[in-house]
């Protein structure tokens, strides 16, 4: 059956009106939930005395609110139910705390090894000044109890992780703290007979009831009285929920009066547990899961997954490879082939090697600049002795065309290879940057965005080659993208609507626009297309009215302020023609919030005469500039212009 149409028909039935909560709610929620488990996970024991099992749970999420309700859970648990007695604890609950706090925001605590090995020293310490200091008791226990301190710190985090093994050790933590904290009533007995009739694990149940025989001293029988039914059900397969529920009912009292440990408050705790057990095992009482564990364990993944790419990344840019000999290359080759078989090969090649190559070198360079060689190029103290000079020429040119055709595969390899590494440190960035990501509200924005297109193709054509999109991203984020394919009419087109959905896609997904930019030139390398588009791409900060104009390839920019008009921009190649050096997009910091008015423009209707129009035009509407740019101008390419301003918020 499908589980979410058994949900919704529940829920429908019982009336249960179904809702999301908020982060605030969520965050109440959670710390409710963890002061509940510090509290719980303090009434654990160890034949009755207390165990650091509470004050380990505070290093089970990270530091913050969370992790400061439960030490003061578990910090008040000590003191109801143990007093003075339980001293050791509570300033282990504290020091767990504040170890939290200093480790905070640094390597250590990803390290699986780190706050156990600290939890079971501190716990060594405390323990210690009250075991040598006048308040000895069983050095077993002591040593338990330290062991016990690093174990369950261990345990506690990894089920936060989502570790089985280390949520049985929790739920059984659990048990044994609810049955720790009256003895009226035997709450973890009710506990660990919901859990095994839900389940129906045997494992389930035998840590269930050692726990709860720890708690109290092997005195009850408690891992009988839940083992038992739990094997009886599973060797005879039996899981039906009423079967189950009364061979629980029954094996469990009976084998509690057999340890002596039956009463009727067990008896009620017994039946309580079955029913709700019966209740868990119809899924009518639903999973509560933290959310401070999900969240830091996807944090941890994303800069996890960040390291190995930038691993990756410079393995990749370590690896450019020995220099390569060539013209020695293509003398070995030649020689081998026409040399060999000759009768002077040992005089030349081995007892005069040194001469010979000596001769050799000085046509090196001309031979490699021309990609060719002639006798005449060869010196002339070689040539009187070599035997066949034109059968060794023509060798050494074979050889040299396999060198180019070497030196061509290494050199796109080379550019590949820095490619692939240019896309790999960007993600890895990306991803550090999403494991902590800024938020800004809408209702932040100070200043609205005002855009002014007009565009038109080669000889009054539908289709150009010029494409443009403005849109808004996260954080107050606003862009302006300006694209122009090379050439004009349908290819042009396809070239430019291909650069700008790929910018638009990483800048909406929150990579920076030096990144993106970055990854479309690596992915122009790679995909080796014949036709290139610029790119003009403009980054406005609504909050702040701060902006930066990036240009790669693109037509020179204008900004007008007042009635001044800057250029910006130089001549460069587009993105995809190489890796590195100066193939790197242009960056310009500016600020839009006093007025003034940027114009962003295709090749096509740039100019002196654009500069002019844009100094003489007195308005203040950036739709208005844009479409006079445009009208005074011969459509002998395709041609675009853009205008941009920020209005203040307070004055619309």
């Amino acid at each position: 059956m499908n589980g979410v149409g058994t949900h919704r028909r529940i829920a429908r039935k019982w009336g249960i009106r179904q809702r999301t909560l908020s982060a605030r709610q969520r965050a109440l929620r959670d710390c409710l939930l963890m002061f509940c488990g510090g509290f719980v996970l303090s009434g654990v024991r160890i034949f009755g005395l207390p165990t650091p099992i509470g004050a380990c749970f505070v290093l089970s999420a990270p530091f913050g609110l969370n992790s400061l309700t439960a030490m003061l859970g578990a910090a008040g648990g000590y003191l109801l139910l143990y007093g003075a007695n339980a001293a050791p604890e509570i300033a282990l609950s504290l020091m767990m705390f504040s170890a939290a706090a200093v480790f905070h925001g640094t390597e250590l605590p990803l390290k699986t090894w780190f706050f156990p090995s600290l939890a079971a020293g501190v716990c060594a310490v405390l323990e210690g000044i009250a075991y040598f200091g006048g308040n000895a008791g069983v050095f077993l226990l002591f040593c338990a109890k330290i062991l016990t301190a690093g174990l369950s710190c261990a345990a506690l985090r990894s089920s936060f992780r989502g570790s089985r093994k280390a949520q049985l050790f929790t739920l059984a933590a659990v048990g044994a703290g609810l049955a720790g904290l009256t003895d009226a009533v035997n709450l973890g007995l009710i506990l660990a007979t919901a859990c095994c009739v839900a389940t129906g694990d045997p494992a389930v149940a035998a840590a269930m009831g050692i726990a709860l025989d720890l708690g109290g001293g092997f005195r009850g029988g408690m891992t009988v009285a839940t083992v038992l039914p739990a094997l009886i059900c599973y060797v005879l397969q039996r899981r039906e929920k009423l079967p189950v529920a009364v061979a629980y009912l029954v094996l469990t009292n009976i084998s509690l009066l057999l340890f002596g440990a039956a009463s009727a408050a067990n008896a009620l705790c017994v039946a309580a547990g079955a029913g709700a057990g019966v209740l868990l095992w119809q899924g009518r009482i639903q999973r509560i899961a933290l959310s401070a564990g999900p969240q830091r364990s996807a944090a941890s993944v994303l800069r996890s997954a960040a390291e190995v790419l930038e691993y990756v990344h410079g393995c990749l840019r370590r690896s450019d490879g020995a220099p390569v000999c060539e013209a020695e290359d293509v003398y070995d080759g030649a020689a081998e082939r026409v040399c060999r078989c000759c009768a002077r090969f040992h005089r030349c090649w081995e007892h005069r090697a040194q001469e010979t190559y000596s001769a050799l070198s000085g046509a090196a360079k001309r031979m490699i600049e021309n990609g060719l060689i002639e006798a005449d190029d060869l010196p002339e103290a070689f040539r009187e002795q070599c035997c066949h000079v034109e059968g060794f020429v023509t060798a050494v040119n074979q050889e040299l065309e396999g060198m180019l055709y070497r030196r061509r595969y290494r050199m796109e390899l080379r550019e590949s290879r820095q490619a692939v590494a240019e896309e790999l440190s960007c993600i890895a960035k990306y991803l550090r940057m999403e494991a902590d990501p800024p938020r800004r509200d809408a209702s932040e924005a100070n200043y609205l965005p005002m855009v002014g297109i007009s565009s038109v193709g080669k000889d009054g054509s539908r289709v150009s080659g010029d494409r443009g999109i403005c849109f808004t991203a996260r954080n107050l984020a606003y862009y302006v993208i300006l694209c122009d394919g090379m050439g004009t009419g349908e290819e042009a087109a396809q070239c430019s609507g291909g650069t700008l959905r790929l910018l638009e896609r990483l800048l909406r997904s929150g990579i920076a626009p030096e990144y993106a930019l970055r990854l479309l030139n690596s992915c122009e390398i790679l995909r080796g297309a014949a036709c290139f588009s610029t790119v003009d791409l403009l980054q406005v900060d609504l909050g702040t009215g701060e902006a930066a104009v990036y240009k790669w390839g693109a037509a020179l920019s204008y900004l007008r302020d007042g009635e001044e008009v800057k250029k910006i921009g130089t001549a460069t190649t587009p993105p995809g023609v190489g890796v590195g050096g100066e193939h790197a997009p242009e960056r310009y910091e500016l600020s839009l919030k006093r007025g003034e008015m940027l114009v962003l423009v295709s090749d096509g209707a740039g100019g002196m005469e654009t500069e002019a129009n844009i100094a003489a035009f007195r308005g203040d509407s950036p739709q208005e500039l844009a479409a006079l740019l445009i009208a005074g101008l011969p459509p002998e390419d395709d041609m675009t212009a853009v205008a941009f301003s920020l209005r203040p918020c307070t004055s619309q």
